[in-house]
């Protein structure tokens, strides 16, 4: 062998070392980039599952005061059609007993508490 294929085997075994130096020192940071993307995934799945259940803790909270002012609402409708009922009533049995005499306004509004002072106060 002369002198040149002597060198340029040396610099082909060099080039391979480098090589395969290089893809094994890659393997190694690729294998730790994904150990810290993988905690990194982590740690934001963590996050966005506590704010999953505050999300879902304060849906279930507006569902159920929902829920109760539709009772609510319920009650006062059917506690409306009671007194409705008993005014037609009351107002049946007057004209009974006074087919002739005063009627009142057919349903007052009072749309809020200034209104029924104002009207209280001049009816003093």
């Amino acid at each position: 062998m002369t002198t040149g294929q002597i060198v340029a085997i040396v610099i082909l075994v060099v080039l391979v070392v480098a090589a395969v130096a290089a893809v094994l020192l890659f393997r190694r940071r690729s294998t730790a980039q994904r150990q810290i993307s993988a905690t990194r995934y982590r740690e934001e799945a963590a996050s966005r599952a506590a704010s999953a259940d505050r999300l879902a803790a304060e849906a279930e909270e507006r569902a159920e005061r929902a829920r109760r002012e539709q009772e609510q609402a319920e009650e006062l409708a059917e506690m409306a059609r009671r007194d409705r009922a008993l005014a037609e009533k009351r107002t049946a049995q007057a004209d009974k007993l006074d087919p002739e005499g005063p009627r009142p306004e057919e349903h007052p509004a009072v749309t809020d508490s200034s209104d029924a002072e104002a009207r209280e106060h001049r009816t003093r």
